[in-house]
């Protein structure tokens, strides 16, 4: 891939990637690192996708992995993943519900934080995550129901 090509896609989506990064591994420091290695095997990569939609599902696919990557390293070094994520001070421009969001399991986190802020359609969804349509749609489901119980929501509020 080349330098110009890389940095558009770079420039136009590095807050996406950041958003998922910090979705799935709720801490700053760590979502850097993520952030970087999830660029940066784009650059390494010969094949790059071509359309924008391609683009994002691969970036999506490939920060989730890195992610989990990082997570089995926690895991590896027995430490309590809910401790570093206390740990970890959230940025100040996160409000109460994406805070909320960001603390629901890791099945349901991805799943809502694409289709509420990122504005993904279930489809799209299901072709970055690879799961099936209808699984995505009941993980939604699942994880407003969790999001209403942690906010103390009404059922017809979400």
């Amino acid at each position: 891939m080349d330098r110009e090509a890389f940095t558009k896609i770079y420039e136009a989506q590095f807050r996406f990637v950041w958003n998922v990064c910090l979705t799935l591994l709720r801490n700053p420091a760590d979502t850097e690192d993520a952030v970087q290695e999830t660029f940066w095997r784009l650059l390494r990569q010969e094949d790059a996708p071509e359309t924008a939609e391609h683009i994002r599902a691969w970036l999506t696919v490939t920060a989730r992995n890195v992610c989990r990557d990082e997570l089995r390293r926690f895991r590896r070094k027995e430490l309590s993943l809910d401790a570093a994520a206390d740990a970890a001070a959230l940025p100040p421009e996160i409000d109460e519900t994406l805070a909320a969001v960001r603390s629901l399991p890791e099945k349901y986190r991805l799943p809502i934080y694409l289709f509420y802020y990122e504005e993904l359609s279930t489809a799209q969804i299901a072709a970055a995550l690879q799961r099936r349509e209808s699984t995505v749609r009941s993980d939604l489901r699942r994880g407003r129901e969790k999001l209403r119980q942690m906010l103390g929501g009404d059922r017809n509020e979400i």
